[in-house]
């Protein structure tokens, strides 16, 4: 056998004590720790009815608010989302014959994603059903009278209806403040993104008499795609910085050193800038405004 062999050799084999890979085996990931987030940002458009919006959006002036506890319609559905899923992923893929002698070859062309697929307890108030049924017939209204023989619908612009979700994961551990030092430290988030994800179909409910079920509702969700954010601690926003900024502890110290040097060799007041002429400027310009606030006062009850 060649010395430059990539084969797996005894070395390689794990036959150590159960005990040298505690951390490792002994802190599985559990699939009760998750929360989808409902990151709505359309839905004064499909949502809009006769008192539907008014009365599953928390306010305090909207007597209607008891539907959903205290909290907007979107918290509701993250906590009565009993299921999820974790997406996948595929690549559809091409033959490539003959490009080496003797050799097939296949190569991806097309990256898909499958659909989202969520379980929902229904609560008491039907509002669950009402926020998903209200989405997929803003879809595809009816356009005429409901109950004439021939009505018809038209398909709205998918800009109106297509939302964003989250589906973020989490373990028992997140939220701990502090643990131990012989302890490992706490895990943090993984979050998925559903970008233009819309209800493509919401199954069927079974009532029946007999022995009393929680009603659950299943709705899958097509989207165009999805992208992730590991090990994150909070949530990321983007940081508007200047030039300066942007550069390393040394290089400010270093540019803080010229800009003293200059102030100590110049006069307040120089070149336009310092104390003395910025306080002559907003002086100018408190008093004009002072002026122009007085001959408003006056001319308004004139």
């Amino acid at each position: 056998m060649s010395s430059n062999s990539i084969f797996p050799r005894k070395a390689d084999i794990f036959h150590k004590d159960m005990a040298d890979v505690r951390e490792i085996i002994g802190r599985p990931s559990l699939d009760t720790f998750y929360q989808v987030t409902f990151s709505f940002g359309k839905w004064q458009r499909w949502l809009e009815s006769d008192d539907l919006g008014e009365s599953i959006v928390f306010d305090p002036a909207i007597s209607g608010h008891s539907r959903v506890q205290g909290r907007d319609f979107m918290q509701k559905m993250s906590l009565m989302c009993a299921e999820a899923e974790i997406p996948g992923t595929s690549f559809q893929s091409t033959l490539a014959v003959g490009h080496h002698q003797g050799i097939q070859e296949e190569f991806p062309y097309l990256r898909t994603f499958p659909p989202l697929n969520l379980t929902f307890y229904c609560d008491l108030d039907h509002v669950i059903i009402e926020v998903l049924e209200s989405w997929m017939t803003y879809i595809n209204p009816i356009t005429t009278n409901k109950r004439d023989l021939n009505a018809y619908g038209r398909f709205n612009y998918p800009d109106d209806y297509k939302e964003t979700i989250h589906l973020t994961k989490f373990e028992r551990d997140t939220f701990e403040a502090s643990l131990p030092l012989d302890q490992n430290p706490t895990t943090k988030l993984m979050t998925y993104e559903f970008v233009n994800i819309w209800p493509q179909n919401m199954t069927s409910m079974r009532v029946a008499y007999g022995d009393s079920n929680v009603l659950r509702c299943s709705v899958q969700f097509a989207y165009d795609r999805f992208f992730t954010d590991f090990n994150y601690t909070d949530t990321n926003q983007a940081i508007a910085a200047d030039a300066f900024s942007l550069l390393n502890s040394k290089e400010q110290n270093r540019r803080y050193g010229v800009k003293n040097s200059l102030e100590s060799t110049y006069p307040d007041g120089s070149f336009g800038i310092g104390s003395k002429s910025t306080n002559k400027v907003s002086r100018h310009k408190t008093g004009h405004s002072s002026q122009y606030k007085k001959k408003r006062r006056g001319t308004a009850f004139q």
